[in-house]
């Protein structure tokens, strides 16, 4: 459960102002936060850290610079909300949170479907018993009918393509679901089906489709040789399960957060599946996790694990790991 508001408004310093930056930026107004970057715009990240009327960092830029942005904002003695993935490689995700340990400060992975009022009653059920013991479960990170561009298809700024930018978010809601176990296998196929239409190819390192499998070990329901499948990609032709969306398999029945929502394949007219509510729910956590040093539900220890399965599943697949 999350506490209420903190008492004391966050200073925020947002860098990045796309898409989900202006997610942020919403949910930090929600809350009662001031973001200072709102009145004080610069191209000068390192100035917008280092700024003394700003105590927290919200990264929301492309994944090459979460790694430096963060390891910066931690010698500054801020605390820190850094988008999913928590950085390139493994290496980089461990210096991260090592940086966060070391400065006492609170470190929060944006692995935000957590905070979504279906997936935690479907992760609730599942604890009770609803499906027995949990056998398997297949998970979605898929875009249909559209993909992204830009620095999305640049892997020296993205790390990867679908897995690094869908895949992790459906990989994150099966291991929250299953009580938080640890990867004991993984193994993958990954491929660039679509990309000579959209201006990529396996050469540049981005995958647009794939397939992960995930056996797990240990965590809150000593769950050993469960597994996951979790298929990744951009413009597929269809949706078979909206971002994120989980099916679990257990011994005495089936349990799946969104089982009625997708019709032929796609999602309700005006429907809007990445909403404000659970970036919200997110940043209340973090501000009560700054102001009172409590571990986030999407913590370092969070961050780095989905960060290991993405890099071990490209590692599998064959693609290379920097």
């Amino acid at each position: 459960m999350i506490a209420p508001d903190a008492p004391v408004p966050l200073r925020i310093a947002l860098l990045g102002h796309g898409f989900i930056g202006k997610m942020h930026e919403q949910a930090a107004l929600a809350g009662g936060h001031q973001v200072v970057s709102i009145a004080r715009s610069t191209d000068d990240w390192r100035a917008a850290v280092a700024a003394h009327d700003v105590d927290t960092v919200v990264i929301a830029t492309p994944n090459a610079l979460h790694h430096p942005q963060a390891m910066a904002s931690f010698a500054a003695g801020k605390h820190v909300l850094v988008d999913k993935p928590m950085a390139m490689t493994v290496a980089q995700a461990r210096e991260i949170a090592d940086a966060a340990e070391s400065a006492q400060r609170t470190l929060l992975v944006g692995h935000m479907w957590r905070y979504r009022n279906e997936v935690i009653a479907t992760r609730d059920a599942i604890a009770s018993g609803a499906v027995g013991t949990p056998v398997h479960t297949r998970g979605y990170g898929v875009h249909a009918g559209w993909g992204p561009s830009g620095w999305f298809v640049d892997r020296a700024l993205a790390g990867g393509g679908a897995l690094i930018d869908m895949g992790i978010h459906a990989i994150d809601t099966a291991r929250f679901l299953l009580g938080d176990p640890q990867p004991a296998r993984v193994e993958a196929v990954l491929t660039s089906a679509y990309g000579d239409l959209h201006g990529y190819d396996r050469a540049s390192g981005i995958d647009d489709d794939g397939l992960v499998l995930i056996e797990w070990s240990g965590g809150a329901l000593q769950l050993d040789g469960v597994w996951s499948a979790v298929e990744s990609g951009w413009w597929q032709p269809r949706l078979d399960g909206v971002e994120a969306d989980t099916d679990v398999h257990g011994t005495t029945g089936t349990r799946r957060i969104w089982p009625d929502l997708l019709v032929n394949g796609s999602m309700p007219s005006g429907y809007v599946h990445c909403s404000l509510p659970m970036y919200a729910a997110q940043m209340a956590d973090f501000a009560h996790c700054c102001h009172t040093g409590a571990t986030p539900i999407a913590s370092s220890e969070v961050g780095l694990t989905a960060m290991t399965i993405v890099e071990n599943a490209y590692r599998s697949a064959g693609w290379t790991t920097s």
